[in-house]
């Protein structure tokens, strides 16, 4: 849970973002679209053109959706979990692979 809220709050500072929940904002930063005023985007390196440039950026827009979906909510919603030790070393490195694309990508606002 407190990875999930780490990863979340670094997203909103990258983004300048504090205005919706952590799902709608993974979705809105990884979207393809162009960036609107108070909407931008964050974007990997590479010829945007290209089937993997858009493979990674459609992938980690799901990632971080479905992180906090399937991870961070169930924690949150429940009263206990009842992960193994081995399952939350698992959620924890999700979580890490999602912080590592946040830090790869480059902000890019309307102009």
């Amino acid at each position: 849970m407190a990875a999930a809220r780490t990863v979340n709050r670094r997203l909103q500072q990258k983004l300048g973002r504090h205005d919706i929940g952590e799902t709608d904002l993974c979705m809105q930063a990884f979207d393809m679209k162009d960036p609107a005023a108070g909407k931008p985007r964050l974007r990997f390196d590479g010829d945007r053109n290209t089937p993997t440039w858009r493979a990674r950026q459609e992938g980690a827009k799901y990632l971080a959706a479905g992180a906090f979906l399937a991870l961070r909510n169930v924690a949150a919603h429940e009263d206990e979990v009842t992960w193994t030790e081995q399952e939350a070393l698992e959620h924890l490195a999700t979580l890490s692979v999602l912080a590592r694309r946040i830090e790869q990508c480059a902000v890019e606002r309307a102009t």
